[in-house]
């Protein structure tokens, strides 16, 4: 893995099991690895606490993981809209890396935005896209279970 490569895409769902169906039946992708009320730790959306209570489906789909996203609850509603939540929109593209503050300070630098931090269950930030996409970007450091969830996703789809 590279840290700057396309590691996986998100989309937003408000029917996450027919969205796993049709992403096996058309896409060819699966299994899923479903994530009920993903564990955030500590999050905060533009440094202030804040909820985005979600379902995250996962799947292995060629050399990227497919994340599909139920919204359950959001908060403050500026969250909402900084996401971008909407059925069929990309939620986010994500890459990882090892040193998550330089990756913050060069995005942020370059014009995209900090929007959200996570530290618990996955360590990430999210960033408006900025100059680059229309949709946020995630950036994560990987913690030694997101990494083993990563690894299963690749030996369940071989």
């Amino acid at each position: 893995m590279t840290s700057r490569g396309l590691h996986h895409i998100g989309y937003w769902t408000e029917d996450l099991e027919a969205s796993i169906r049709d992403a096996e039946r058309l896409l060819g992708v699966g299994p899923f690895t479903v994530l009920e009320h993903v564990d955030l730790g500590e999050f905060r959306f533009r440094g202030a606490p804040a909820v985005l209570d979600h379902t995250a489906a996962f799947a292995q789909w060629g050399p990227v993981i497919l994340e599909l996203n139920l919204a359950h609850r959001i908060e403050p509603p500026e969250l909402r809209a900084a996401l971008g939540v909407a059925p069929g929109a990309v939620s986010h593209v994500s890459w990882w890396t090892e040193d998550l503050a330089a990756e913050t300070q060069d995005l942020d630098g370059g014009g995209c935005a900090l929007l959200t931090t996570s530290v618990g269950g996955a360590v990430a930030n999210w960033f408006d896209g900025g100059p680059l996409f229309a949709h946020p970007i995630e950036i994560h450091q990987p913690t030694p279970g997101v990494r083993r969830m990563w690894d299963s996703l690749r030996t369940e789809a071989s």
